[in-house]
């Protein structure tokens, strides 16, 4: 007896205090470089295997690639990966070659591949007469072409992601437009085409196979939706939302509420791509860490209680358990960077690591610890394997070699042993 009685007290002294048992703790990396994801002995596989084992010392189970695709101006159906034809099988090899490593640290692979708009001449950002188009906004003239070709670019992806054992695929992220459609707020394009996702799902399913889960990645954002003369806020989630549950009046919006309530069914799991404030430009903030932790924390804690309310409204609309994982998140390490989290890295904005580090543990407060039901896992944006940025102080969003930042994931990531 006294045996098991400290076999059980070793476990509670090793036993993770805070977390989940199921949930993925992930952290999205991308290179800009078309051979850019390799493990090998060049200075870059060097790098990147550093930067691997640098991701698993602070809990990481999960690595999601994420991979560059381009529209060509925000009507076209002209689609390609940012890899030359010529490149792609070599990219492919070394790929494969990086996930093999990532499993041998106990690592799970995603896969992610996103799309961006550029102009004729790869102008990036591409505006037009004064209109800047990005993947949240674009209206193809041919939308049945226009998926054809999106699949054509997912498909060399979903047969390496079969191959190597991915955990999931993503077949979009922040596609508004496309999706739900902007709703009220722009009649010209009130509707997306959630029918043609169905489709979409299931031609990946017949690549992916029946073990990779898939999913699509909701932009969750301060966006506003416009509704019978009601504003809400939450972006494409919140249309979502709306459009699913809607009182329907007529045969148009009928049918796409259908397509959405299928849509959704389709995916295994939906993702957010989570870039909700968590202060305002005006606050004056606190300059002690666990003042701003406090004062930060009240949003995001009024953010998760309703996704809460909404996933449960929608299961018991559906007859269905959602599953959500936020696959996107992250703060710049900047002064206030949790006021526009969305914004780009810039070169004039102060860092400030312990700005970072406060807005980490705001949200994880309210979206891991709580160990919300639905909650299937957290994505850390990002890790740009492509230069030394662990090693220099920088304002990037990536979290490594930032040491408030790092404890604050090894003390939400890692297991806690008790003192002896």
């Amino acid at each position: 007896m006294r045996t098991w009685i400290a076999i059980f007290m070793i476990f509670l002294m090793t036993a993770p205090t805070q977390g989940h048992a199921s949930a993925d703790i992930a952290f999205n990396v991308i290179t800009y470089w078309p051979l850019g994801f390799r493990t090998d002995d060049s200075p870059q596989g060097l790098r990147v295997k550093r930067l691997l084992a640098k991701m698993h010392s602070l809990g990481a189970n999960m690595v999601i690639f994420n991979f560059r695709g381009k529209m060509i101006t925000g009507r076209s159906s002209d689609i390609y990966s940012y890899v030359p034809e010529d490149l792609q099988e070599q990219e492919e090899a070394l790929l494969k070659q990086t996930i093999r490593y990532a499993k041998d640290l106990g690592m799970k692979i995603a896969f992610r591949p996103i799309l961006l708009v550029v102009g004729p001449q790869d102008e990036f950002p591409f505006v037009e007469n004064g209109y800047t188009w990005w993947h949240g906004n674009i209206r193809p003239d041919n939308p049945s072409e226009w998926f054809d070709h999106f699949f054509n670019y997912h498909k060399r992806y979903m047969k390496i992601a079969r191959e190597v054992g991915a955990s999931w695929y993503s077949i979009g992220a922040e596609m508004h437009s496309l999706t739900s459609g902007l709703g009220s707020r722009d009649p010209s394009w009130r509707f997306g085409f959630p029918e043609l996702w169905v489709d979409f799902v299931a031609k990946a399913r017949n690549v992916l196979g029946p073990d990779v889960e898939i999913t699509y990645g909701a932009n969750y954002t301060d966006q506003y939706v416009l509704e019978e003369g009601q504003k809400t806020w939450g972006g494409e989630f919140a249309q979502w939302y709306h459009d699913l549950t809607f009182l329907t009046r007529t045969p148009e919006e009928i049918f796409h509420q259908e397509q959405m309530r299928t849509f959704w069914r389709s995916l295994d799991f939906v993702g957010l791509d989570y870039y909700r404030a968590l202060g305002s430009a005006t606050t004056d903030y606190p300059s002690g860490y666990s003042e701003l932790v406090g004062v930060l924390s009240k949003n995001p804690m009024s953010y998760a209680q309703n996704l809460n309310d909404m996933l449960s409204n929608l299961d018991e609309t559906l007859g269905i358990r959602s599953r959500l994982a936020v696959q996107e998140v992250g703060y710049r390490s900047v002064e206030k960077c949790f006021v526009a989290p969305y914004l780009y890295e810039d070169d004039h904005t102060p860092i400030n690591y312990e700005h970072q580090a406060a807005a980490w543990e705001a949200l994880l407060q309210a979206m891991w610890e709580p160990q919300w039901p639905w909650m299937q896992g957290i994505g850390i944006w990002q890790v740009l394997v492509d230069d030394d940025s662990d090693m220099s102080v920088n304002g990037g969003f990536s979290p490594l070699g930032k040491s408030p930042a790092e404890n604050v994931l090894k003390n939400f990531f890692t297991p806690k042993t008790a003192p002896q």
